[in-house]
C-alpha cells in the first residue's frame, strides 16, 4: 500500500480537519486500489495535547520559530528531523510500500513539504500542498542550498533520479495574504531547480484555509472556506496521487 504523510496547519496535529481528511484519503480506493493507503498525521510542533489550539498564540509562535528559522547556511535541523522521524514512522508500518510514498501539506504544512523536497528522499513520489505557506523562504538562501545539493546529486545520481520521478503540486488562492508572491516564486523555483516535475495552480476568490469548512465561520477576513474550489483542487491531489502511487 502506498503510505502518505500529512503535514498539519497552524492548528497542530490535533485538528479534527486532519482527521477527516485521513480519513478520505484512507478509504479512497478509486485512487489507491482495493487497500487504500496508510495515512500517517506528523507533528512538527511536539504538540501532544492540543495546546496549538490555544487562543494565546505565544507558545505556538516561540516553537515555531524554533522549528522553522533556518541557521546560519540556510539548514533548518529541527524541522528536518521531524520530517525524517516521520518518514521512518510511515514506511515501518505493516503493508507499506516504502517506495510509494506521498506527503500532504496544508498552511504551516508548506514548510514541511518544501524541506522533504530539499532532502531528495528517493522513496517519496508525490508532494502537494494546499494554502501552503514559504514565509521566510526568501532568507533560506535557497540558491545556494540549491548548488550544494546539484553538487552531492552529481556524486549520487540516485538522488538526482529521485526528484525526476516526483510530482509536486501547489494549490494556493489569489487571495491568500500569508502566501506571498515572492514566497511562492521562491519555493516553486526551488523544487523546479532540484528537478521535481513541479506544478502551480493558483485559484481566483480563494483566501487562506479555503479546504476548511470550519473557516467559513472565521471573522479574520483573510480566511475563508470555498467549497467549489476545495473540490477543485482535492480532485487535482487525487489526479496525482494516482499517477505517482497506485498500482
Amino acid at each position: 500500500m502506498p503510505g502518505i504523510i500529512l503535514f498539519h496547519t497552524g492548528a497542530g496535529p490535533q485538528d479534527l480537519f486532519l482527521r477527516w481528511k485521513a480519513d478520505s484519503l484512507v478509504n479512497d480506493k478509486e485512487t489507491f486500489g482495493a487497500n487504500g493507503a496508510v495515512v500517517f498525521i506528523a507533528d512538527i510542533l511536539g504538540d501532544g495535547m492540543g495546546w496549538a489550539w490555544d487562543t494565546d498564540r505565544s507558545r505556538y509562535a516561540k516553537v515555531r520559530s524554533a522549528v522553522l528559522v533556518p541557521n546560519e547556511n540556510g539548514e533548518r535541523p529541527n524541522l528536518k528531523a521531524r520530517i525524517q522521524a516521520a518518514l521512518d514512522c510511515v514506511v515501518s508500518q505493516p503493508g507499506v510500500d516504502r517506495d510509494r510514498i506521498g506527503a500532504i501539506g496544508f498552511c504551516l504544512g508548506g514548510h514541511p513539504i518544501l524541506e522533504l523536497g530539499r532532502m531528495k528522499n528517493e522513496s517519496v513520489k508525490c508532494m502537494v500542498t494546499f494554502h501552503g505557506v514559504f514565509d521566510g523562504v526568501t532568507e533560506m538562501h535557497l540558491e545556494e542550498a540549491n548548488e550544494r545539493q546539484a553538487d552531492e546529486g552529481d556524486a549520487d545520481n540516485s538522488n538526482t533520479d529521485a526528484t525526476s520521478q516526483c510530482n509536486v503540486l501547489i494549490c494556493t488562492g489569489n487571495d491568500d495574504p500569508f502566501v506571498k508572491p515572492t514566497d511562492l516564486d521562491a519555493a516553486t523555483d526551488m523544487f523546479e531547480r532540484l528537478g521535481y516535475n513541479t506544478t502551480v495552480v493558483r485559484y481566483d476568490n480563494t483566501k487562506h484555509g479555503f479546504t476548511n469548512p470550519a473557516q467559513a465561520h472565521n471573522t479574520n477576513p483573510s480566511f475563508g472556506y470555498n467549497e467549489e474550489v476545495s473540490g477543485l483542487a482535492w480532485d487535482e491531489m487525487r489526479r496525482m496521487l494516482k499517477e505517482s502511487l497506485a498500482r
